[in-house]
């Protein structure tokens, strides 16, 4: 336990952290960052539903972060590099260049022509700073790595965990209450962002009571509460309709609306975003 001391001693050092607790930078969604507060050392939680593009959505704000300039650590239990890399090719592109026109059989002339260019594009301006860990996510390396990252860049990256129920306890800590190992990886990613001083966004499934009705809030995240009392903000995806008919139907579209809603906010504002989220396209668009 820290020593007993009154408020007054180290009092100008207190202030003088608040002072320097200003946003590393800012998000391309300027209605969104604006309730986010810009990204700064913060722990948030983003559930969602299926269709809603959790993975994508994270992903173009990375690659918008590596564009201004900043490290980016995303770790990535579910797709690989290569899955990664078609998804911001195909957002450079602005969707002319699709998963499978990459995936295909044979590329066009013209299609590969657009491959090169975009990949170009990528190597200039995100391939430097965006570091993908793919597979197994090992709850002992990620401070390592994040650490690694900050000394060579000279600044703590921003980053993504795809997704905080699927991180991997050492053996030691593997219990048969998997609500308690969740606890633990809740833990973690709390000490990760108060000892790197990161931006931390943690992707999370949502429990099964509300997986089909699309509900989003505190209530809405899997696993475990820990999650929820680990941070700072929770802003869950979901596709917009009240009835389930209409979530359903908007789910099929191509372009389907999608709701940010930011449910817990330590340090500002809560409130809703609306984007519409153009699959096909890998790319998210603020409405209004």
């Amino acid at each position: 336990m820290p020593a007993l001391n009154p408020m007054s001693v180290g009092l100008d050092e207190t202030a003088l952290r608040i002072l320097k607790n200003r946003p590393l930078g800012h998000i391309e969604h300027g209605a969104l960052d604006t309730i986010l507060g810009g990204l700064r050392q913060y722990l948030c939680i983003v559930p969602g539903g299926p269709g809603t593009g959790k993975t994508t959505f994270m992903q173009q704000i990375a690659d918008g972060w590596a564009i201004a300039g900043h490290p980016v650590v995303i770790f990535e239990g579910e797709l690989g590099r290569d899955s990664m890399l078609a998804k911001s090719l195909t957002r450079i592109s602005g969707g002319e260049l699709t998963h499978d026109d990459m995936n295909g059989d044979g590329m066009s002339e013209d299609k590969r022509g657009l491959f090169e260019k975009v990949l170009d594009i990528y190597a200039r301006s995100i391939a430097e700073r965006m570091y993908i860990i793919p597979g197994e996510i090992k709850y002992a390396g990620m401070r390592k790595a994040i650490e690694e990252v900050a000394d060579k860049h000279g600044e703590p990256p921003l980053v993504i965990v795809d997704y905080a129920q699927i991180v991997s306890l050492p053996q030691e800590l593997r219990i048969a209450d998997e609500r308690i190992g969740l606890k633990l990886v809740a833990s973690e990613l709390r000490r990760i962002v108060d000892e790197a001083h990161c931006p931390l966004f943690a992707i999370s499934s949502i429990n099964r009571v509300n997986y089909d009705k699309q509900t989003t809030g505190l209530q809405a995240i899997g696993g475990c509460n820990m999650f929820e009392y680990s941070a700072d903000l929770v802003m869950s995806l979901s596709i917009k309709g009240d009835k389930p008919e209409e979530r359903n139907a908007n789910m099929l579209l191509k372009k389907r609306p999608v709701i940010a809603s930011i449910t817990k906010n330590r340090y500002g504002s809560c409130g809703i975003v609306e984007f519409e989220f153009n699959a096909p396209a890998a790319m998210f668009t603020e409405i209004g």
